[in-house]
């Protein structure tokens, strides 16, 4: 099994630093964003170190405008156009979209559904994976998956960390695993967000992979762990933080392999 970091774990230091701790505890690729400052420009530079790109989160902010008619409604749609096109011509084939935004849901409207099928024509066009993440409202993802799921460019990712603190019990990975694409695993207090290295926190990593087995998953696993979400790491070095990180990461690969289907 293959073993991601997210690139942008700290902006304290600079991003080629971020890759060579990445790449020099033996993490085999990463997970990007779509910042601007590095947009256009990062992936050539993943490359140069010999590190593999899963994929890249789309822009996450405001995706409620894609539902409701707002001021950046527009905007909001052409950024996540653009991170498609640019992923096509870098060649990568995955990038990761947030149905929703926030705690309170938007209406499901006709607007949002026309929004949401130029993204999968986007995304078929291109040849780009796009995979859905289960965040605050989990539901989403059956709008989603019942409207556009007949695209083979239609899939999931499974975000650990939001199941244990948004909504414990919803089963996203049990429901849509048929469907699974790229993983997010990081862990929290059951309350906040808080994107903390594997076993910091109190989520059930046992269950996590017998429910993977089942699925017989043979992709990545891929850590979304940030240093300053909380004050956990206060203290910490980035390069003690991406060593533990990958300590982490490989006992639960080890752990997966020896996980028995149920």
């Amino acid at each position: 099994m293959k073993l991601n970091m997210y690139a942008d774990f700290t902006f304290k230091i600079p991003f080629e630093e971020r890759l060579m701790l990445i790449k020099n505890n033996g993490f085999d690729g990463v997970m990007l964003g779509f910042s601007e400052g590095l947009m256009y420009t990062q992936y050539d530079i993943v490359r140069s170190f010999g590190l593999d790109i899963e994929n890249v989160h789309s822009p996450f902010d405001r995706m409620n405008s894609l539902w409701e008619v707002t001021p950046v409604s527009e905007y909001i749609l052409n950024r996540t156009l653009e991170c498609i096109d640019v992923c096509e011509r870098n060649g990568i084939k995955k990038v990761v979209i947030h149905p929703t935004d926030g705690m309170t849901a938007p209406g499901i409207s006709k607007f949002g559904l026309e929004n949401f099928a130029r993204i999968v024509d986007r995304g078929e066009k291109r040849g780009v994976e796009l995979l859905f993440e289960n965040i605050q409202i989990p539901k989403f993802l059956n709008v989603i998956f019942d409207n556009f799921g007949s695209s083979p460019y239609v899939r999931f990712c499974y975000d650990l960390g939001h199941e244990n603190c948004f909504s414990v019990g919803s089963e996203c990975l049990r429901s849509f695993g048929d469907r699974l694409s790229g993983l997010h695993v990081h862990d929290n207090d059951g309350k906040t967000d808080g994107h903390l290295v594997p076993y910091d926190g109190n989520s059930d990593f046992d269950r996590f992979l017998s429910e993977l087995k089942k699925l017989d998953y043979d992709g990545a696993m891929s850590l979304e762990v940030y240093m300053g979400k909380s004050s956990l790491y206060e203290s910490v070095s980035s390069e003690s933080f991406v060593a533990k990180a990958a300590r982490a990461g490989r006992f639960l690969a080890e752990k997966y392999r020896m996980t028995e289907a149920d």
